[in-house]
């Protein structure tokens, strides 16, 4: 991962991304103790987030405490360091992110976007202590009363509709 990079991975569901991303984010951080600094890893839910989260917590730890992690042979061959260095390492960068655990920024998307927004909210004029609310009824509205809509030039939602 160079200087300026942005690399995007997309997959389905149950395919591997999780390990896949957490081995190129342990990869990039023992490159440089302080790389966490500089990485953004965005999912698109929270239950991916954490779990991402956890498992680079976790592999850090195994590392560091010299137990087994099957990232480990991965990092030997992609950092070019010895075994005793990495697990060295690990445990610096680990006390390193604990220490400084809110630059270490593995989010959903839409709370980076409201990082983002919060971010220049003088420059775009909204007020700073805004709140984001979705009203489920309103969106659940729109969206029925479009597709009755639709209905009178779809003949097959139509025959569906009036089945129903």
């Amino acid at each position: 991962m160079g200087q300026g990079t942005l690399t995007i991975y997309s997959a389905s569901a149950g395919s591997g991304k999780t390990y896949r991303l957490t081995e190129i984010y342990l990869s990039a951080i023992l490159k440089s103790k302080y790389n966490y600094r500089k990485i953004l890893a965005v999912t698109f839910t929270n239950k991916a987030t954490a779990e991402m989260k956890s498992r680079i917590l976790d592999h850090l730890s195994r590392l560091a405490g010299g137990e087994e992690s099957e990232y480990l042979s991965v990092l030997l061959e992609t950092t070019g360091k010895n075994e005793e260095l990495i697990r060295s390492e690990a445990k610096e960068i680990l006390k390193s992110i604990l220490h400084d655990f809110s630059r270490f920024s593995v989010s959903t998307i839409d709370s980076f976007f409201q990082k983002v927004l919060r971010s220049f909210t003088r420059e775009i004029g909204i007020h700073s202590g805004y709140n984001v609310e979705l009203d489920h009824t309103v969106i659940l509205s729109n969206a029925i009363d479009e597709m009755i809509e639709s209905a009178s030039e779809d003949k097959q939602l139509r025959d569906w509709l009036l089945s129903y």
